[in-house]
């Protein structure tokens, strides 16, 4: 199964250099050149810490828990743990398989698609920031907070199709950006019921210096290293 990249911050980066100044690209054009590239997908080998944090966050989903937060030190792969888990957590009950990834940088944006493009070669990816528009179907979407909140680019997402929300540098998730989009999943109340994605918040520090509580987005710090 051949791998639908979507944009060119999709690519690996290895990949780029040989493509040149193709930024306008997309869909099946930019999919067949990379197949005539030959490039090969690495396998990424977890270190014992990042396999102990991902079972730690599927213990606890297993025990009914959603809103959780991994605390990881600059430099420990926390990019690498968060697209791992991915294929990790199962698809909902109601047979929900998508995945939103949130950032708030548009380097941090682009880390995330092209981790997730060296994981899963054939899932779908998509970006959506700035004039970049996802689809709202694809496996895998990778996002700013602030465009995804644009006018109503976000309404595309259906909520009842995702299994899983990650929010990259998690210390900014109670913005109000980052809790309207929690609000439009079904995220923000820790009780609420029916099917809704599990939340993953990950960050070098999930602590804040203003007075405000993570604890209105984040139940539960699973991992912390």
């Amino acid at each position: 199964m051949q791998r639908a990249f979507r944009c060119l911050g999709c690519l690996p980066i290895n990949l780029r250099p040989r493509l040149g100044n193709l930024g306008a690209l997309r869909g099946q054009k930019l999919q067949a050149l990379i197949c005539a590239s030959g490039l090969q997908v690495p396998t990424v080998r977890l270190r014992d810490y990042q396999e102990e944090c991902i079972q730690s966050v599927l213990s606890y989903l297993e025990k009914g828990h959603k809103r959780l937060g991994i605390s990881l030190a600059t430099g420990s792969g926390k990019t690498v743990i968060f697209t791992q888990l991915i294929d990790r957590i199962e698809p909902l009950q109601n047979g929900a398989t998508q995945t939103l990834i949130l950032a708030h940088r548009r380097e941090l944006v682009e880390q995330a698609a092209r981790h997730c493009a060296n994981a899963y070669p054939t899932k779908s990816i998509d970006i959506e920031m700035g004039n970049l528009f996802a689809t709202g179907n694809a496996d895998i979407t990778v996002a700013s907070v602030r465009s995804i909140m644009s006018g109503d680019r976000i309404s595309k997402f259906d909520p009842r199709k995702f299994k899983l929300v990650l929010v990259d540098e998690a210390h900014h998730i109670v913005a109000s950006s980052y809790m309207d989009t929690l609000q439009h999943f079904g995220l923000v109340k820790s009780n609420e019921s029916g099917y809704r994605p599990a939340l993953v918040g990950v960050s070098a520090t999930l602590s804040r210096f203003d007075g405000i509580r993570l604890s209105d987005a984040i139940d539960h710090i699973v991992y912390h290293k």
